[in-house]
């Protein structure tokens, strides 16, 4: 996967400013946030949380209410801005989502948002759920994009810059599978007009995975 590189704090605050200025994408984060605390609230997703790639911050309010919250970016420009901004995680440190610097089973709940489109070859999204899962004790919160044809009309309409990978349902649950991940819940940010969903998934029990594959 290729990552964004930041040309300093600077950049990312800029980011920050405009990424959910306009009336749409703030309607589009209040609908984020609430699907996020609604699954931690009816799962009692609590303890110890790693935010993995924390971004500029933005669920880091959120998350900080059920738990303690530990912070990972690729970017160490990204992980000081959020220092800088919340100052809510226990430990901030570099990383990537594929390779993270944290022992096996060290938190019960891994939130990872807005990244799983960004890695385009199923092995690559493959190897960060096993790695999510690896140091989870429990639970995994991730996001993705799903096949949307409204959404993928949308795109080539407004001749949408950024390269997204939209999977498919079945495709999803095959690679958690592979991944030793059982999904739970999924659910759509907004049904029938946007490829967002956001999956929460259980580390799973070896019977689980046998079960799975035999059928």
């Amino acid at each position: 996967m290729a990552y964004t590189e930041w040309g300093g704090v600077e950049d990312v605050a800029r980011y920050a400013e405009r990424r959910y200025r306009h009336w749409d994408q703030r309607w589009l984060d209040r609908r984020e946030q609430a699907m996020v605390r609604r699954l931690f609230e009816a799962f009692d997703l609590r303890g110890e949380i790693l935010d993995v790639p924390v971004g500029y911050g933005r669920f880091q309010p959120l998350l900080s209410r059920f738990g303690e919250v530990d912070a990972v970016d690729f970017s160490p420009h990204v992980v000081a801005y959020q220092q800088e901004r919340y100052g809510l995680a226990r430990y901030s440190v570099t990383g990537r989502a594929e390779n993270l610097p944290f022992a096996d089973n060290s938190y019960d709940v891994v939130f990872s948002f807005r990244l799983l489109q960004h890695v385009h070859h199923p092995e690559e999204r493959v190897a960060m759920f096993a790695e999510f899962g690896r140091v989870s004790r429990q639970w995994v919160l991730a996001s993705m994009y799903m096949v949307s044809p409204v959404h993928q009309l949308q795109r080539r309409l407004f001749n949408a810059k950024a390269r997204i990978t939209m999977i498919s349902r079945r495709q999803l649950q095959a690679e958690c599978y592979t991944a030793g991940l059982e999904l739970v819940k999924l659910g759509s940010v907004l049904p029938g007009l946007h490829a967002h969903r956001i999956g929460l998934f259980r580390v799973a029990a070896p019977e689980f995975l046998a079960q799975s594959l035999a059928h």
